[in-house]
């Protein structure tokens, strides 16, 4: 999981943890003691400073530190205030925790990471490309301290392996009112007998959502029904055909995992809720079963164009972290050839099909020993007058932090020799390099956090040229 052990975040913590309340006073004055007419959802104190959450079951919540409460609002102009009898009869229903979406996380004495999801869950994010593609670049300054008193308010969920996993801004969305967010934490029940409150109508809502809706065999997927406002009795979870899990409350999730010999391009789950009233509700959701692009696999041509009857050539190279049971090469979606045994180098010759004109798609496929399938990106063979040399970029990473140099190498290949190879940037020439030799160019430092793009061009000694597609690196800040 992703640590950062050079980060020192901290804030202030207003209480001791046996009375921890958030101080408004100081930023709108004292507040009469007369009473307020309330309402669930709203912001109540009395003549204290300790601001609370009104909820739904008629009790009030705790905001363990200022930036908890900042999450959900911008300031105190909506704080109500009651009498002081009235408050002492409003008892305490718990803590309140992050909004969803909106700040990452780490505790004093761990150094992991975390997104915050609904319900109070955290999601502990896997490296610093994730964490930089959800919460941008400057994401190291996006992370708040939880003292680990306040850890037991959450639950950990599932890891964040990939961007697709989590979407910030959508569970932040869902996430309308802290009442909403905490779901069975605060049920609806009648509020408090005070003159000033009254109780607003609920309609009983029923959810069924999947941490992602694509996935691939041997994937993990955390599945959350949720009944709000529900005289709930039972709701069971199923997971193509079977219940994965069976729950007396509310949200219920479990994980579930795609099964390794997969052959569906699909799998049906719904969840059924049952009340006791004997009144059922469904709900359905469908996982679709894909093949996602992974830069673990390369596949390149020995030369993108080349002329009718002339030999075209593919390459595949698979990174150490697969555990390769099979890779597959295809010209224009069928399979020209099939490389067993665990190697991670497959090629392949072939005199090029097709007149003048034609362009065929090339991928690779890889199979790992437990049949996950890692597809590369597309490339295309053309045939045409003449060849162009085969040019690739490679600058070893793929994000460096600011004050960094980067090495940018092109390479390039044609049946008819190298004659020059350029380094460029923009379109602009990094650096201009004669012969076959790969060319290398060191640029940087780079200061400003974002993206910079390279890429190179090849003349063969006909003078044909060849380009390699753009790779772009992110600068990170310190």
């Amino acid at each position: 999981m992703l640590s950062f052990p050079y980060m020192n975040t901290s804030f202030r913590v207003f209480a001791r943890l046996s009375s921890v309340a958030l101080i408004a006073t100081s930023l709108f004055g004292a507040m009469p003691a007369s009473a307020a007419t309330i309402s669930a959802g709203d912001l109540i104190k009395a003549s204290g400073q300790a601001v609370y959450y009104y909820g739904t079951d008629g009790k009030r919540y705790v905001f363990p530190n200022e930036r908890t409460y900042f999450s959900w609002y911008s300031d105190f102009s909506t704080v109500k205030t009651i009498t002081d009898g009235e408050l002492a009869a409003i008892m305490i229903g718990g803590n309140v925790t992050y909004k969803p979406g909106t700040k990452l996380v780490k505790i004093t004495t761990d150094t992991k990471v975390y997104a915050v999801d609904a319900h109070g869950t955290l999601r502990p994010i896997a490296s610093e490309a994730v964490a930089s593609a959800l919460y941008g670049s400057d994401w190291n300054k996006k992370v708040d301290d939880l003292p680990d008193a306040f850890f037991i308010n959450y639950s950990v969920g599932s890891s964040v392996t990939a961007a697709s996993d989590f979407s910030p801004a959508s569970v932040a969305a869902a996430a309308t009112s802290i009442a909403s967010d905490k779901s069975a934490a605060i049920p609806t029940a009648p509020a408090p007998t005070t003159p000033a409150t009254t109780t607003p109508a609920v309609t009983a809502s029923y959810t069924l959502v999947a941490s992602k809706t694509s996935a691939q065999a041997g994937d993990m997927i955390t599945l959350t029904a949720t009944a709000q406002g529900a005289n709930l009795s039972r709701v069971d979870i199923f997971f193509d055909g079977t219940i994965a899990r069976s729950c007396t409350f509310s949200p219920c999730t479990t994980d579930v995992t795609i099964p390794i010999s997969n052959t569906k391009s699909s799998y049906a789950t719904y969840a059924k809720f049952m009340m006791v009233n004997d009144g059922t509700e469904q709900r359905d959701l469908t996982i679709d079963i894909t093949t996602a692009t992974s830069s673990l696999v390369s596949v390149k041509l020995g030369q993108s164009q080349v002329a009718p009857g002339q030999n075209y050539s593919i390459i595949t190279e698979v990174d150490a972290g697969i555990a390769v049971l099979r890779i597959d090469l295809l010209l224009n979606g069928s399979i020209v050839k099939g490389c067993t045994g665990g190697i991670r180098l497959c090629q392949f010759s072939d005199v090029v099909p097709g007149g003048i004109g034609s362009t065929y798609p090339v991928t690779a496929k890889v199979t790992d020993t437990i049949g996950r399938i890692y597809q590369s990106k597309t490339i295309y063979l053309t045939v045409g007058t003449s060849d162009t040399p085969s040019v690739t970029v490679d600058t070893g990473k793929t994000a460096i932090y600011a004050g960094e140099t980067i090495d940018v190498t092109v390479s390039a290949s044609d049946s008819d020799g190298i004659a020059s190879i350029d380094v460029t940037k923009d379109g602009a020439v990094l650096k201009h390099c004669v012969g076959a030799q790969p060319c290398t160019a060191t640029t940087g430092p780079w200061s400003a956090t974002g993206t910079i793009s390279f890429a190179g061009k090849a003349t063969d000694a006909k003078g044909n040229v060849g380009t390699a597609d753009t790779i772009s690196i992110t600068v990170m800040g310190k």
